[in-house]
């Protein structure tokens, strides 16, 4: 049996906010279900894995954390709707460049999951976090800081970082007014980067 394939991106290549990744882990939940093959969840999360890093995370739609620890996330069943900007700088990261160039990665601080009530609980744990990456990212490819800093400076905006190994940026606001007007803004002054408003899960 052979498939024909169309991949529309509404996300920009290289911009490190998984799409790729996420087209295959869809890809997959479809061929285990067009074509009855009975694969468990386990046996689709070691298939994921021999894909690629992020596969896994995208098998699933539910908010998902990764704990740093080997293979470890952690699903949420609830919707917490937090209001996102997202800003890419035309630059594709080199993502072996970075990690060849991060010696430390380490594990995060999350509380037990039954802490993380609602979306307030969960904005002050990620911004009490971080990106191990972020200061590699920044070193190699220094306009990196200056989309984060533009993002954080703007109206609302709880704190702003790269996604992944970047280079996309991503601000979290308290709601979407305040995102879409800070959009508006950073349009204005990066006429030529892509960007979005949207909510999570």
């Amino acid at each position: 049996q052979t498939f024909k394939i169309k991949v529309i991106k509404n996300t920009p290549h290289g911009s490190g906010l998984g799409g790729g990744s996420s087209n295959a882990a869809n890809l997959l939940n479809f061929f285990n279900s067009k074509m009855k093959l009975k694969l468990n969840k386990k046996e689709l999360v070691r298939l994921a894995r021999q894909i690629g890093f992020d596969v896994p995370v995208n098998l699933e739609r539910y908010n998902t954390l990764l704990t740093g620890k080997k293979n470890e996330m952690i699903r949420f069943k609830k919707k917490f709707g937090l209001n996102l900007l997202i800003v890419y700088p035309n630059l594709i990261c080199s993502t072996k460049k970075i990690y060849q160039a991060n010696k430390k990665i380490g594990l995060s601080r999350l509380p037990p999951i039954s802490y993380i009530k609602d979306s307030k609980k969960l904005i002050h744990i990620l911004k009490n976090e971080n990106n191990d990456l972020e200061k590699t990212v920044i070193k190699i490819y220094p306009k990196v800081k200056k989309i984060i800093d533009s993002i954080n400076s703007q109206k609302g905006c709880y704190f702003s970082r790269i996604t992944g190994s970047g280079s996309a940026c991503i601000g979290i606001f308290s709601n979407m007014k305040n995102a879409a007007y800070a959009k508006k803004l950073i349009k204005l002054k990066y006429p030529k980067y892509w960007s979005v408003v949207s909510k999570t899960i």
